[in-house]
């Protein structure tokens, strides 16, 4: 049978849910579906089929398993794929479940095999994938192959222990995806031009080292960590993306160390949500819509050079407090406001039986020094023409005022040299061809600081005519 020109080709739902459901199998075998928005999906528990010798081309999307934002809740699995071609589709092959289904080699796209490996331990994807799945993996190492046209370019489920070394990711939705992985090492890769994000890490991924990687132009974050904590960000070269460059929410105790972050959209470092506790550390960030965005507590963001970006070098929103600032270069970032930095004002809201009206108060505090040295400002002596240097220190006499809340006591008047941190490299070394980061820039050196119900079921194939 040929499928064209619908919303979707085949569309699977609800076929397999609940204790009392009766077990169904159907068998969706060698059709063309070409033209469709979506080539054949399975969601909202559609289990145990076969899809065998079909070939899907120049979809939009060519097979999509489960649902993005209900994959745990809502799944998908035990369905059997043999014999299918992925041709040409904007996006092949997607699989957002947590459980697994059987699908083998026999799969390809774009005449390239699919690698669906479900517990597999300790061994290398082979140099002809042309898309990889990893579900409950350790040990792997997917090094030196070209990722494009797929829903992530690389996922991994339950994955740990794994190198994921010297890829190419592009023209994927994700380029990248860690759910659920941990002590992972994704290094010297090449993630660009993919639809949403370059690299994300998501559902309780820990220990996850990113480093050395180009993360570039692709059309959200850069690198986005949700809902997950101490994974390490470390010297990636993060550019041109169309959101943030580095975005963690819900997301504590993670570093963000030694990146080169120029030229993102929105912001270069976008703390939100409860991403307490993470070290911003050693960073150029430059040219970005924003240099930092911090609404949560307990960060330490110190050494980094935060220079030219269009907004703010640094904005402290919402309910934000109680974060470590200093030996920081602050260097002719747009001035707003008369500031390189914004801190909004809040409003402290008296009880109602007392009847008293909302206050307006200056933005919650912030630690701007370490007792002794604090931040360099380009502007410092523009702001405080007859400051003047303590002794030898470099320190200037006057603080600088941000508001009542937030003052740099001792502030600095020449910017500091800000120097990469320490790398310890991965046990496997990328191949000799590996390109060397670029160097980074730096700036006067001065001095440093460390851092530190039940449902029927049912089963709905069918065809829908498109709207376009």
């Amino acid at each position: 049978m040929k499928i064209s020109n619908f919303d979707y080709g085949i569309k699977f739902t609800w076929m397999s849910y609940g204790s009392q459901a009766p077990p169904i199998s159907n068998t969706v075998a060698k059709n063309t579906i070409f033209n469709n928005t979506y080539g054949i999906v399975f969601r909202d528990v559609s289990e145990n089929n076969i899809i065998s010798d079909n070939l899907l081309a120049n979809n939009t999307y060519g097979l999509i398993i489960g649902s993005e934002y209900y994959s745990s809740l809502i799944y998908s699995s035990n369905n059997v794929l043999r014999n299918n071609h992925f041709d040409n589709n904007k996006y092949s092959f997607a699989d957002y479940n947590y459980r697994a289904n059987d699908i083998d080699t026999s799969n390809t796209v774009n005449g390239k095999p699919v690698y669906y490996w479900v517990d597999q331990h300790d061994k290398t994807v082979p140099a002809d994938a042309g898309c990889v799945v990893l579900k409950n993996c350790s040990g792997i190492t997917v090094q030196n192959l070209n990722f494009a046209n797929n829903g992530h370019g690389l996922l991994l489920w339950y994955t740990s222990d794994s190198t994921i070394v010297d890829n190419v990711l592009t023209n994927n939705l994700d380029g990248i995806v860690l759910k659920e992985s941990s002590n992972n090492r994704i290094f010297g890769n090449r993630v660009f031009g993919n639809t949403e994000y370059g690299i994300r890490v998501d559902s309780n991924s820990q220990g996850n080292i990113i480093s050395d990687n180009i993360i570039e132009s692709n059309a959200a974050d850069g690198v986005s960590v949700a809902y997950s904590t101490s994974n390490t960000i470390s010297r990636n070269h993060v550019t041109n993306n169309q959101a943030n460059g580095v975005s963690l929410s819900v997301a504590q105790d993670n570093d963000i160390v030694g990146n080169n972050v120029t030229l993102n959209k929105v912001c270069g470092v976008q703390l939100l949500y409860d991403a307490s506790n993470t070290n911003v550390s050693g960073n150029y960030l430059s040219k970005n819509g924003l240099g930092i965005l911090v609404e949560t507590v307990g960060n330490i963001i110190t050494e980094n050079t935060i220079i030219e970006n269009d907004g703010w070098g640094m904005r402290l929103n919402g309910s934000q407090r109680d974060n470590v600032i200093h030996h920081n270069n602050f260097i002719n970032n747009a001035v707003k406001d008369g500031l390189q930095v914004s801190i909004p004002a809040t409003w402290i809201f008296g009880s109602y039986s007392s009847g008293e009206g909302p206050i307006l108060t200056a933005g919650n505090p912030n630690m701007w020094d370490d007792g002794k040295e604090a931040n360099y400002w380009s502007d410092y002596t523009e702001r405080y023409p007859n400051a003047s240097q303590i002794g030898n220190t470099m320190v200037g006499d006057t603080p600088f005022f941000v508001n009542e809340n937030n003052i740099d006591r001792y502030p600095l008047m020449v910017p500091l040299e800000i120097s990469l941190p320490p790398y310890e490299k991965p046990s496997i070394e990328p191949p000799a061809t590996q390109p060397e980061p670029e160097s980074f820039p730096t700036i006067l050196v001065i001095a440093s600081a460390t851092s530190a119900a039940t449902v029927t079921a049912c089963l709905l194939v069918y065809f829908k005519k498109s709207k376009h």
